[in-house]
């Protein structure tokens, strides 16, 4: 089980539990300065309520808000969630789930994706995604985030669109149209050179924006279109309805294996920028000292704490500001001048 987060998300984790048996992983941190806490869950197939208790005994020690994502292996109305007409008996495991949700405030919508009632008023969308990875349909829910925290952004060259003959001619056209729209003997080729490097900079942007919003509509229009055909399917269980679900499926691993591959390939030219070489110490020095330079949290002058960049920098600002300002009046010190 995982609890994946992207790199540049305001999240700074706290601290993190796992269930020895590989059943939960629960994450708890500060998402900017609001506290949350991620936990992923996978229930055994056996009608086992004790797993669900332990599960929030170790989540019950973070304080909420909760999200709360996974298989829990269970339906908790056995009218909605079953395809079949025949009543079933309620299992001990979702009777267990409902006690807690009852007792700790939680909220699902969309089969079992559990949050708190606090995030209920920041929930965007939750909706089921194609079913093209595994037999699983993916679940999504989308949170409004209240602080929007950013880091730095660093661009970097995309070297798999080397590859591409178009992106190289459309380079190649650039550079020559640039160099000789610049022939000017007025300007100094320091000059020159920063104005072609921004140039060729917003044009390898463009294109690689470009891309990167036809790879998605491709992708938005290939799931929509399985969606479909998976609707139709369960209305009419015919070859050809099969066949549709079959070939959209081939289309969309088509398309995340090239996505996955283009993030391996990044892996790895990092993992070889910082491999064994002459500045790799330099390197590794670099980067501890830009991590025990790190700020996370400031205590304030009203004895509360703050996460926030703002808050961080308006605190030194103020600091620094009173510390090199003059304690001095304007008359005793031209007094003192003159004495």
């Amino acid at each position: 089980l995982l609890v994946l987060l992207h790199i540049d998300s305001p999240f700074h984790c706290l601290s993190q539990v796992t269930d020895p048996t590989g059943r939960f992983v629960i994450v708890h941190g500060r998402w900017g300065a609001k506290p949350v806490s991620f936990a992923s869950i996978y229930a055994p197939n056996v009608d086992d309520p004790s797993v669900i208790q332990n599960f929030v005994l170790q989540l019950a020690q973070f304080p909420s808000p909760w999200v709360i994502g996974g298989d829990f292996n269970c339906s908790l109305d056995t009218l909605m969630d079953r395809s079949s007409s025949v009543q079933v008996a309620q299992s001990q495991t979702a009777k267990t789930i409902l006690a807690y949700m009852t007792e700790y405030g939680l909220f699902s919508h969309i089969d079992l994706f559990l949050i708190s009632s606090l995030l209920c008023h920041q929930v965007q969308a939750c909706e089921f995604l194609s079913r093209f990875i595994s037999d699983h349909s993916p679940i999504r829910i989308q949170l409004e985030a209240q602080e929007e925290l950013q880091g730095l952004y660093r661009w970097r060259l995309d070297p798999h669109l080397l590859t591409r003959e178009e992106f190289v001619g459309e380079i190649k056209s650039a550079i020559q149209e640039f160099f000789q729209l610049n022939q000017s003997p007025l300007s100094s080729p320091d000059v020159i050179w920063e104005a072609f490097k921004a140039t060729i900079c917003g044009k390898i942007i463009a294109f690689s924006s470009a891309s990167k919003k036809a790879f998605r509509q491709q992708m938005v229009g290939l799931e929509q279109e399985l969606r479909g055909a998976e609707t139709e399917l369960y209305k009419n269980n015919l070859e050809e309805n099969r066949e549709r679900v079959a070939i959209l499926q081939h289309k969309l691993n088509g398309l995340s294996s090239s996505k996955v591959e283009r993030a391996l390939l990044r892996i790895r030219s990092r993992f070889y920028a910082r491999g064994d070489k002459a500045g790799k110490l330099l390197a590794w020095q670099l980067r501890r000292e830009e991590a025990d330079r790190l700020i996370p949290a400031i205590r304030l002058p009203d004895d509360t704490t703050s996460c926030t960049s703002e808050a961080i920098n308006e605190t030194f600002q103020n600091y620094y500001s009173v510390l090199y300002s003059t304690q001095y009046e304007e008359e005793s010190m031209r007094g003192s001048m003159l004495s």
